[in-house]
């Protein structure tokens, strides 16, 4: 970790002499101060510690956005929470069962929205095509296994409980180590129809392997879980510009329960949170307002920014950022509209010893809270960031701890985001048009994401 913190500083006092600008010293306060007086570590480290993950619903959750709330108001920023309905879930104490051809419980986690149904044992057949009329296996009163390369929609698996009488389903994990993937069966909130788990990569082999066989492997699933309507909300917080046109900056506040959710998504919650704070002690007088959103249920489908944009629909957004999972910025993504590109390629330029390595993505992508802002066709940012292998492979599971969080990288992605942030703030001359609705959906036909978003139900045009 002081090799890391000594890298960053390395590279501080490079960018510190070589950075250009007719605003050089803000930035070099901005960067400079995202190093050496990183607080949103700090204030990670003591979130997650206290209150664990923050799966939506949860008290953890609650206790975790007031924390966040005090630390807030404590630095002279002002915020609220903006409460919504959505269709929530409860895990319960659920149970996966191998009963043949050796007695062990597996290791396994329902999904989210699977519902609370009477306990049941069945034979597992495998299931190795993602579509009904492919699929050869008899499922009648059968659990299926399905590996990691396979994916079923939510249709395909309607199709084989109705038509073929699938009783379950055992998702084979992507990642070996005894690795779950905590996640929703599907996005739309209703219970599910059938009890569906994931289990890991090695116990799901070893069933793969007796099936091939010619065995009949046996388990019992038991599901006390429970899909309820619920209450939450996001936290919003404003640093008010000359005009009222505004500048989101969002990050997802919710986490899966299994493990801290401290990269994904701790790592968004804290660098939204240094960015208003460095914002607002370096520089509080910007031109266009900046607003900071925490989002919650984006784990359950999006629900909060998608409330976030109902309740502003008619606000005068000009651009949004998104911070999901943002580990080491080399990249950054113009998410399709062309009036992004000169402005992130010079802002990559300016950058020096941090400009990003990775050529600009110009490409939308499906799966966090930037979409409810594309489907409005107000131009959005992602950052390509990866976060090491070693840590990441525990996303969604209960490795997602502090300990994998890097000081030094974190400290170069606050400094990154808040530059962003201020030179989007004060560039009254860029044009950045909002799309309106035959140019947004000629944006995701372009990017191939019409089908996805019909399927998770999120397209909102008329056909």
């Amino acid at each position: 970790m002081t090799r890391n913190i000594l890298r960053g500083l390395t590279l501080l006092l490079c960018i510190s002499s070589i950075l250009e600008g007719s605003d050089l010293s803000i930035r070099e306060r901005l960067m400079g101060a995202a190093y050496l007086d990183n607080q949103a570590y700090h204030l990670l480290e003591e979130m997650t510690d206290r209150f664990g993950g923050r799966i939506t619903g949860s008290k953890s959750n609650e206790q975790s956005m007031r924390f966040l709330q005090e630390a807030l108001e404590k630095k002279g920023i002002k915020s609220w929470q903006e409460p919504f309905s959505f269709p929530g879930w409860v895990r319960g104490k659920d149970e996966a069962i191998l009963i043949e051809p050796v007695k062990r419980p597996l290791r396994a986690i329902a999904l989210g929205y699977v519902q609370s149904h009477p306990s049941f044992s069945a034979e597992v057949t495998l299931i190795d095509k993602s579509k009904e009329e492919e699929i050869a296996a008899e499922l009648r009163g059968k659990i299926g296994l399905v590996p990691a390369n396979v994916r079923l929609s939510t249709k395909t698996i309607d199709l084989l409980v109705k038509d073929r009488g699938l009783k379950g389903l055992l998702l084979i994990n992507r990642k070996n180590g005894g690795q779950l993937l905590a996640r929703t069966q599907h996005r739309e909130g209703s219970p599910s129809t059938i009890p569906v788990f994931t289990i890991t990569e090695e116990e799901g082999h070893w069933l793969k392997r007796l099936i091939e066989r010619g065995e009949a492997p046996s388990v019992q699933l038991t599901t006390r879980s429970e899909t309820k309507p619920m209450r939450t909300a996001n936290l919003v917080a404003t640093l008010p510009g000359q005009v009222k046109e505004k500048i989101v900056i969002g990050a997802h506040f919710d986490s899966w329960d299994l493990g801290q959710g401290a990269l994904d998504n701790g790592l968004g919650i804290a660098q939204a949170y240094d960015v208003a704070r460095l914002l607002k002690t370096i520089h509080p007088n910007n031109h266009y307002t900046l607003e900071f959103v925490w989002f919650n249920a984006e784990e359950f489908g999006l629900y909060g920014s998608y409330a976030y944009m109902e309740k502003h629909k008619n606000d005068p957004i000009r651009a949004m950022i998104n911070m999901d999972m943002v580990g080491d910025p080399i990249g950054i993504n113009a998410m399709g509209f062309d009036s992004l590109i000169p402005f992130l390629e010079g802002f990559s330029q300016q950058l020096k010893a941090l400009s990003f390595t990775r050529a600009m993505d110009n490409k939308p992508w499906n799966g966090s809270d930037h979409i409810p802002f594309i489907l409005r066709g107000i131009p959005s940012i992602t950052l390509y960031a990866p976060i090491n292998e070693e840590s990441s492979r525990f996303y969604h599971d209960f490795g997602d701890t502090f300990d994998k969080v890097d000081e030094a990288t974190l400290s170069k992605s606050i400094a990154i985001i808040s530059l962003l942030a201020y030179e989007l703030a004060n560039d009254d001359k860029l044009n950045l048009p909002r799309l309106n609705e035959e140019e947004t959906i000629a944006l995701l036909r372009k990017a191939k994401l019409e089908n996805s978003l019909r399927e998770s139900g999120y397209w909102p045009f008329a056909d």
